[in-house]
């Protein structure tokens, strides 16, 4: 598969796992000529992976906590000196289960800052870049379906879910004037390494118990999100903007589980 991503470096967020991970990997395999992972603490053996599969000139890892402003601004300003940005995919994200009358501000801020502030703040960074070389640019926000139900016990999660798509959806009209377009696509349950296993925060269901809320009857790989942001952040989606595109499976549309409508 290939993608149109123009000329320079994708920056991604969190891109040492998961969906992130996923979309290092795939826009590389489609043609991107360099990702950069920015993430809290990229994983060694997975960025000496990367560079043994694609090159030492096409990967560059950068630690930057997304939470702290200047520490993003500093880390993508390096990145531009070094060429141009060709896109941004804000995939750092954290999980939090927790029952509501017990939620404090610092659980708020745990997740609403890695989400919304982290994304903000690599969005103005990247778009800073590109006003000042006026050029064009794109940026993919990952929500979440968590945004759209109720979901006792998670309440920081949609909260910071939902406003990433209103991050997603202002920006998309207040930087359209630069030529700079602004997505999110909304995952529904994905296979990835946060929900494995001693990695699960307690609370959260396996993936097995979940997978016939979607009406495809399971959960999704990280490069099949993965897929769709590769589109939003190429020229094939050069008339969209503002739109947050549901990676879900049917989950929003099914109100019986798959397991019954098969009986």
């Amino acid at each position: 598969m290939t993608f149109d991503l123009g000329s320079g470096t994708v920056l991604v967020t969190g891109g040492a796992s998961g969906i992130g991970l996923a979309t290092v990997e795939l826009l590389l395999d489609g043609g991107a000529d360099r990702c950069a992972i920015i993430d809290l603490n990229p994983d060694p053996q997975i960025i000496a992976q990367l560079t043994e599969r694609f090159g030492d000139a096409r990967v560059v890892a950068l630690a930057c906590n997304v939470s702290d402003q200047d520490e993003v601004h500093s880390t993508v300003a390096s990145v531009a000196e070094t060429g141009e940005i060709a896109g941004l995919v804000n995939c750092a994200g954290t999980l939090l289960a927790k029952p509501s009358l017990e939620l404090t501000l610092s659980d708020l801020h745990r997740l609403f800052d890695v989400h919304v502030a982290g994304s903000l703040f690599t969005a103005q960074a990247a778009a800073r870049s590109w006003i000042a070389s006026s050029t064009p640019g794109v940026i993919v926000n990952v929500s979440s379906v968590a945004s759209t139900f109720g979901w006792p016990g998670r309440l920081p999660y949609p909260i910071a879910k939902a406003g990433i798509e209103a991050l997603t959806r202002t920006l998309a009209v207040e930087w359209a004037r630069w030529g700079i377009r602004v997505n999110a696509v909304a995952p529904g349950s994905v296979d990835s390494p946060l929900m494995a296993e001693g990695r699960r925060p307690a609370g959260v269901k396996p993936l097995a118990e979940v997978a016939d809320r979607h009406a495809l009857g399971r959960v999704a790989s990280a490069s099949e999100i993965a897929a769709v942001i590769a589109f939003l952040l190429s020229t094939q989606s050069s008339f969209v903007t503002g739109t947050v595109v549901p990676v879900d499976g049917g989950f929003n549309i099914t109100k019986d589980s798959a397991k019954e409508l098969a009986q």
